[in-house]
């Protein structure tokens, strides 16, 4: 994916939003990928709405940890925040055949159409399922195991919603794995948490 620039971008994985993927049979079944200004996703997404486009952004839960201090002690709380599952992107479509997207790249918050030449790049509802079951179930249940990822060594997805997608570790900590992943035919680093991902 990207937006007429030559940069990288970066995926954060995974935990509802917006937009029906069931299709009719007035609607064209793929989805088109909008890419968006930095952290206006969800501003993106409303605006796209309201020109009357089908609109799904996927987004997790993130778990962040906020300190509070009192007269007495200091506690630390668990707080739950909502992200785009990746950042920058939104999935969209017309609400009927006669519907153009040219308005789509004048839209606020919208960067660019994601293309590839001169041919937009589309994702087939089956794949945005699977992305939905994932982002309704969350992902599998920390392992009480625990596993050293080295930098370069190859591993997959072990949610089966995303089918055991692979890719290879770029960093890995104890609570974070960056992994390098063919995305619509580019590479891009997407984060996970170590219990979301298994050596092949």
């Amino acid at each position: 994916m990207h937006c007429q620039a030559n940069a990288s971008p970066e995926i954060s994985g995974l935990p509802s939003h917006l937009a029906n993927l069931d299709d009719t049979p007035e609607v064209s079944r793929a989805w088109y990928v909008a890419y968006t200004d930095a952290r206006l996703e969800q501003l993106a997404c409303t605006n796209l709405q309201r020109q009357g486009f089908l609109t799904y952004l996927p987004m997790y839960q993130a778990d962040s940890q906020r300190s509070r201090k009192s007269a007495s002690a200091v506690a630390d709380k668990a707080t739950a925040r909502q992200e785009p599952m990746f950042p920058r992107y939104l999935f969209f479509k017309p609400a009927t055949d006669k519907q153009s997207i040219s308005s789509v790249r004048s839209t606020r918050g919208v960067c660019a159409v994601v293309r590839f030449g001169a041919c937009f790049a589309q994702v087939q509802p089956e794949t945005l399922a699977a992305i939905r079951r994932h982002e309704e179930h969350g992902p599998p249940k920390a392992s009480s195991s625990s596993m050293l990822l080295e930098r370069g060594s190859r591993v997959k997805l072990s949610d089966p919603a995303l089918n055991g997608l692979e890719g290879l570790v770029h960093s890995a900590s104890a609570q974070r794995v960056i992994v390098l992943m063919e995305i619509l035919g580019r590479q891009t680093r997407v984060k996970l948490q170590p219990h979301q991902v298994e050596p092949t």
